[in-house]
């Protein structure tokens, strides 16, 4: 079946059209394929689904017909109504050609009078811009005025650089600004003479206000600035002060230098004038110190006052540097190199060393012939000064004084007298030079002492200087090269002539030996002790404090030390050899004391008596003595000389000089011993001294304990000179009793002998006066078996006893007695020595055969030759006459005698 399809000829349906074309091809070829097919049922079926097909597609066409019918209807009216716009469009344009037709003919008859207007526009823009430039140069002065006034430098700089250059440039022609132009050059060559000023005002009285930023340069590490961004131009704020950051003030000053091309100058004016204002910071920081010590009443103490302006003088020399190194480094960051080449952070700090070296040779007394000596070491190149700055305040000193009538009342020291002073000073700087240089107030007494007060200050300046430096090599600082010399050179040789004066002043003539009493807590002694002794005590005490200030040096004070010990041992030995008379003169006698002392088997002996072993603990002895082995060595001695009396050292006041002496001595072992370890125990003086000087310290050490060893051998000397000279005095008043005197009396006199008597007088009294000069255990050791001495000798020398009757035997008798209680007094203990003595001389009462037949019955108390003795003392007080038969009984009583001892176990050396 065909189907025909009529569309209207429109082009909104040729869509459609086509389709419908498509339809018939197709059922065309489906015609075709029907007719080659040879089973009707086949093409039954193909029929069926193409018209099921054709149907479908025939309701889809049908439905988009529908559907667009209705638009087809709105096609007309869009039509007429776009009509209608471009009839009216084409209605203005061509009124608005018209005009512009009307508008041209209009511009060209106008053309010349709208150039004239034109030019005239721009003549009067140009007139209306330079009358305002005139009235803001009229105003310029006002407005600098301002900008000078607030501190605004950089605007004042640049407004009076730019109007400058306006005048000079198309305003040059106005005459009535010749005047403002003058001024304005006028007051640009004088600008810079303003920046200057605040340059140097911020740079050296400013700058040592601005604490906070100073802290970080005293490390030794100057700000940092040297990064770009932080060197950024700087821009001022009108708003706020300027003043108020010093370092940011001092970099706007440098640009509106450089702005003012000024510069060189500038940099030049600084380095010629850096010398002088550093010099005058020591002289305002002197007298600002003065002034308020005088308002608080504390002048007095003078030495710290030098520590005080040396401190306040480093923190300003800090601040001024940090200053200066802000300068310098704005001028590099200005890429600035014909002057500033020669202004580094090196030269300022030459020139603070060169000012700092002033102020301490002024204050340490540095003598000009010392100060103008060359120097070992080459200077360091960086330090330049044109003048002798050694002589600076030494040509302030020779100016000739004026005589200047005196005020009847002064206000300097008054809080507006030092106000007025300040503001003085700060306006100096108003003027175009610097100030000159004053004289230097004294504040404390000019010393080379004076450095042990500040060494460690000036020593932690020095190193901060060469931190900030970074010196190479084997360089060193010129401060530290002078501070070096002058203590190497002149301090210590003063100071060890000073302890050397004061000791020799100590112990000069009769005051060497004068007793000072000291508090025990003070001295941690008991006793009064020698003057030159404590003298050296102070000079230990003085010289341990600067260690401590100076430890550095600690093995130069040391060796001074070991000098100053060996100087006054010398001094010791002196005394005692004047003491116990060795310096004789030839012809005279030889002190018997002496002359035992120089006994080394006598001196064996008494160091090995018990109480020696606990006077000097820690002395070992191999064996042990007793009191009668050494009155057995002292027997040796015996002779003549002992009963001369010019061989004895006869003044007990001489004796207590020796106890002072010996008792002086073992205090000051004890002290420099203590003094010594303290010296090991001090850990910070151990960290300060490494390597060689560690071991110099140690080797110093060993040479005190060996100086205390030789000091305590004098002592040692001194004890057994006293000790010996004890025994000395008995041997002679006992002789003098044995040998001198008459025992065949009639008449019974109580008193004891003469030379008893003053023997016991001269023990008392030598007791009671050196008990406060020597410890209880020394006086002990020398008044110990003493007993012994006495009674040996009262029995040894019976035989220089022509005869002794029964008075004799009681006079003999009180004799022993006196000398008991006297000692017994002394030593606080039962003499029964003595009374060994006394039982002797009572044996006369007896006839010899009944002390033979008492020895025999009775245990022996006495020797053989004792026995003898007695028995020949017996006989000659006896007999009447001489004859045969005495002296054959005497002979038959000394055989018995030797009979009975040998059964006794005894027999005749």
């Amino acid at each position: 079946t065909n189907y025909l399809i009529i569309l209207p000829l429109n082009s909104r349906y040729e869509t459609m059209n086509y389709e419908g074309g498509m339809k018939e091809s197709h059922l065309l070829n489906v015609i075709v394929s029907l007719q080659g097919q040879e089973l009707i049922c086949d093409a039954d079926r193909s029929k069926d689904r193409n018209i099921s097909e054709f149907n479908e597609i025939n309701t889809k066409l049908n439905e988009q017909i529908t559907e667009k019918h209705h638009a087809l209807k709105q096609i007309p009216e869009v039509y007429s109504n776009v009509l209608e716009n471009i009839k009216f469009a084409q209605g203005k344009i061509k009124s608005c050609k018209e005009k512009i037709d009307r508008c041209k003919t209009s511009l060209q008859c106008q053309r010349e009078d709208l150039k004239r207007l034109y030019l005239d526009s721009v003549t009067n823009g140009q007139i209306l811009d330079l009358l305002a430039r005139i009235d803001k140069v009229r105003e310029v002065s006002g407005t600098l005025d301002n900008h000078i006034k607030g501190k605004h430098y950089q605007h004042a700089t640049k407004l009076l650089k730019t109007n400058v250059a306006l005048l000079e440039g198309n305003l040059s022609s106005v005459d009535a600004l010749k005047e403002i132009k003058e001024d304005l050059k006028r007051r640009k060559d004088t600008l810079h003479l303003e920046l200057r000023r605040q340059l140097q005002n911020h740079l050296y009285l400013k700058a040592p206000s601005a604490k906070e930023k100073v802290q970080l340069f005293r490390s030794g590490e100057p700000p940092e600035m040297d990064n770009e961004e932080e060197y950024e131009d700087e821009e001022e704020d009108l708003s706020k002060d300027p003043e108020e950051d010093t370092y940011k003030f001092l970099k706007l000053l440098i640009q509106s230098l450089q702005q003012l091309d000024k510069l060189d100058d500038t940099i030049e004016f600084i380095e010629r004038n850096m010398e002088t204002e550093l010099k005058n910071i020591l002289i305002n920081t002197a007298q600002d110190l003065l002034y308020k010590k005088r308002l608080t009443n504390q002048i007095e103490d003078q030495p710290t006052l030098f520590s005080e302006l040396l401190e306040e003088c480093f923190a300003k020399y800090r601040a001024v540097a940090a200053s200066h190194h802000v300068v310098i480094n704005a001028i590099e960051h200005l890429r600035y190199s014909r002057q500033a080449s020669r202004y580094t952070t090196s030269i300022v700090w030459g020139k603070i060393q060169t000012c700092v070296e002033i102020l301490l040779k002024d204050y340490l007394a540095v003598d000009l012939a010392v100060s103008n000596e060359a120097p070992q070491n080459p200077p360091i190149s960086y330090v330049t000064t044109n003048n002798d700055l050694s002589l600076f305040f030494a040509r302030t000193a020779k100016r000739p004084e004026r005589v200047v009538r005196g005020n009847l009342f002064t206000f300097e020291s008054s809080v507006t007298g030092m106000t007025i002073s300040s503001e003085c000073r700060s306006q100096q700087y108003n003027n175009d030079m610097a100030p000159a240089a004053q004289e230097l107030p004294t504040i404390c007494q000019k010393s080379p002492h004076n450095i042990t007060l500040v060494f460690k200050q000036i020593s932690s300046f020095i190193k901060e200087i060469d931190n900030v430096i970074n010196m190479t090599g084997n360089q060193v600082i010129p401060l530290q090269h002078f501070l070096n010399d002058f203590v190497d050179e002149r301090f210590l040789p003063t100071l060890q002539a000073k302890v050397k004066r004061d000791i020799a002043d100590a112990t000069e003539g009769n005051s060497g030996l004068n007793m000072v009493k000291l508090p025990e807590t003070k001295i941690g002694w008991p006793r009064p002790l020698l003057q030159g002794t404590l003298k050296v005590q102070e000079q230990l005490v003085e010289l341990r404090g600067l260690m401590n200030r100076m430890p550095k040096y600690c093995n130069k004070f040391l060796d001074i030390i070991y000098e100053l010990l060996k100087y006054y041992k010398r001094i010791c030995h002196n005394t005692f050899k004047n003491i116990v008379g060795i310096n004789t003169l030839p012809g005279m006698n030889e002190m018997i004391c002496h002359i035992w002392f120089k006994d080394e088997k006598l001196l064996q002996i008494i160091r090995s008596l018990p109480m020696w072993s606990e006077m000097f603990k820690g002395t070992i002895r191999e064996q042990v003595s007793s009191h009668s082995d050494l009155v057995a060595s002292i027997g040796t001695h015996q002779g003549k000389d002992v009963l001369d009396k010019d061989s004895m050292i006869a003044e007990s006041e001489r004796l207590v000089q020796l106890a002072q002496l010996q008792d002086s001595i073992m205090w000051l072992v004890q002290y420099v011993e203590s003094f010594v370890e303290n010296l090991q125990c001090d850990k910070e003086l151990q960290e300060q001294l490494t390597g060689s000087n560690a071991k110099l310290l140690e080797d110093c050490r060993s040479l005190l304990n060996e100086r205390c060893s030789e000091l305590m051998i004098l002592a040692e000397e001194c004890l057994l000179i006293l000790f010996l000279e004890i025994r000395v005095q008995c041997y002679f008043h006992l002789l003098i009793v044995l040998r001198k005197q008459d025992y065949k009396v009639d008449m019974v006199n109580s008193d004891p002998d003469v030379s008893v008597t003053l023997l016991n007088k001269f023990l008392s009294q030598l007791e009671e006066k050196i008990r406060d000069f020597l410890p209880s255990s020394h006086v002990k050791f020398l008044f110990e078996g003493l007993g012994y001495v006495m009674s040996n000798i009262i029995i040894v020398n019976a035989s220089y006893i022509k005869e002794m009757n029964s008075g004799g035997l009681k006079k003999m008798s009180r004799n022993i007695l006196a000398l008991q209680q006297n000692l017994t007094n002394i030593t606080l203990t039962c003499e029964l020595e003595l009374e060994r003595a006394r039982i002797y001389y009572e044996l006369l009462y007896q006839k010899p055969e009944e002390i033979l037949r008492n020895i025999v019955e009775q245990q022996k108390r006495f020797s053989k030759a004792e026995y003898v003795e007695l028995i020949q003392l017996y006989y000659r007080s006896n007999r009447s006459n001489k004859n045969k038969r005495s002296e054959k009984q005497l002979n038959l009583h000394l055989v018995k005698l030797n009979e009975i001892m040998e059964t006794a176990g005894e027999t005749d050396s």
